[in-house]
């Protein structure tokens, strides 16, 4: 075992204004790495003053609309990126500045409420996900455990700037974390069991339940694209249903050969692909979440 060297609290100038709960906070964020996910837009202050300026609420377990969402994390990010260059001046300084130190600390306010609200209001996704899944051996409470904590992970790691939604990055977040309980729990049972029980001998129940799940969403995009409740275009019906095979082909057919049929470049397809596939995401899980 490695020996861990135990960090020395960071002394903090007695000259400062600062309540106990404060001191304590500040030793932590003078020390401890800071981690953002870094954008174009935070080296001009002039472009991210009113977004920042911006009260966003939400209402928990009600995902906000897109634009509230990624405006929450580049708040997020935006704080502890100003974080950093603040800290750095700090310790730059001697002595070091009570305005930097407020402003320090008011930072780490307003990323841990914008973190908050983010999780908050995607908290129904944990708790929709733990009811719809079944895992012997694991309980609900863990479920419910794992998939907040891979909530947190998937908020600090998320990067709005890549166009998809929070929610279905999150979505997939979860399931691992639930994929890793279960197995965790499996290995445990057959490591210290409390009686043989030959159903758990070589079980394919994760498997089984992979394919569950993926024929499940299949079922729901086929439900969705009959019931044309994405508004797609024909256009865009016609290109999901030879690229999936949804018009009963045995085959999909591949970019190049829908473009042939359809008299259309292989881009264009891809396009069209795209657009349709991001309506049907998008009504998919605004119908998941209803569950």
């Amino acid at each position: 075992m490695k020996n861990i060297e135990k960090q020395e609290p960071v002394l903090i100038p007695e000259h400062l204004i600062l309540s106990p709960s404060d001191s304590k906070t500040l030793s932590v964020l003078i020390k401890a790495p800071i981690a953002f996910i870094d954008d174009e837009r935070f080296a001009h202050p002039a472009v991210m003053q009113p977004l920042m300026a911006q009260e966003i609420s939400v209402t928990p377990g009600i995902a906000p609309s897109q634009e509230e969402e990624n405006a929450l994390f580049l708040q997020l990010n935006y704080c502890r990126y100003r974080m950093c260059v603040v800290r750095r001046r700090i310790l730059r300084q001697k002595p070091w500045n009570q305005s930097d130190i407020d402003e320090l600390l008011l930072l780490n306010e307003r990323q841990l409420d914008a973190r908050s609200k983010l999780v908050t209001a995607n908290m129904g996704l944990v708790l929709a996900m733990a009811q719809r899944s079944e895992y012997p051996g694991v309980e609900f409470t863990d479920l419910i455990s794992e998939g907040s904590m891979a909530l947190l992970r998937a908020t600090e790691k998320f990067n709005c700037a890549r166009g998809i939604k929070f929610s279905t990055y999150a979505c997939w977040a979860i399931f691992k974390a639930f994929s890793r309980a279960a197995k965790q729990s499996y290995r445990y049972r057959n490591r210290y069991p409390a009686q043989l029980d030959m159903t758990l001998e070589k079980s394919d129940y994760l498997e089984v339940k992979r394919v569950e799940n993926h024929n499940d969403w299949v079922d729901e995009v086929r439900t969705i694209v009959d019931n044309n409740l994405a508004d797609l275009s024909d256009i865009e019906m016609s290109v999901v249903e030879m690229r999936f095979a949804l018009d009963k082909q045995v085959q999909p057919l591949t970019l190049k050969e829908v473009g042939e049929r359809l008299g259309l470049t292989k881009e264009r397809i891809r396009q069209i692909q795209n657009k349709a596939l991001k309506k049907l995401r998008g009504v998919a899980e605004e119908r998941m979440m209803t569950v």
